[in-house]
């Protein structure tokens, strides 16, 4: 198990090339992020995990066996890997990052490596869309509560203009 890798693993680079070729700029396990996501885009504010489908029991897939021997360890351990993936995906989320998984099986053929990279680019670009929208919405209502107060300064300048008028009319 030492020799089990956390971070470059040939998945991992076999997506971050693909990526890279198609012209992605991005983090590599950036600390700042719940799981620390195997690669990050903020332009696009998309977050990438490369799982392999043993570690993390990738559901009717070949090659996510389970040993014969010691099940009842494994069979914790994976349900453990799991259940931390659902969190940290459910905080990532939470925390406005579109999260994508990609799995070990979908790059095992040259073929299904170049479609699932084209998938790939097409959804990070669209979260990349859905990204500048909520932006864009979040600067349009910051503009026009700019603009409410701004109205709501100058009908209290002229209501204290007539109060005053009428004060000084009075006297």
């Amino acid at each position: 198990m030492s020799r089990i890798r956390g971070k470059d693993t040939k998945p991992e680079i076999l997506v971050r090339k693909g990526l890279h070729a198609r012209g992605f700029r991005f983090r590599l396990q950036d600390r700042g992020l719940p799981g620390r996501p195997d690669i990050v885009l903020p332009k696009y504010g998309v977050a990438i995990m490369v799982n392999g489908c043993f570690w993390h029991g990738h559901k009717r897939c070949r090659y996510a066996t389970r040993p014969k021997s010691n099940q009842e360890f494994w069979d914790a351990k994976i349900e453990r890997n799991r259940h931390r993936d659902e969190v940290t995906s459910a905080h990532l989320e939470a925390l406005g990052w579109h999260v994508i998984v990609v799995w070990e099986c979908e790059l095992r053929r040259k073929e299904g490596l170049e479609a699932r990279l084209d998938e790939l680019s097409v959804e990070i670009v669209r979260a990349g869309e859905t990204k500048r929208q909520r932006e864009e919405s979040r600067r349009l209502s910051r503009m026009e509560m700019k603009k409410m107060r701004e109205e709501k300064l100058r009908r209290q300048a002229r209501l204290e203009a007539e109060i005053k008028a009428i004060y000084k009319n009075r006297q």
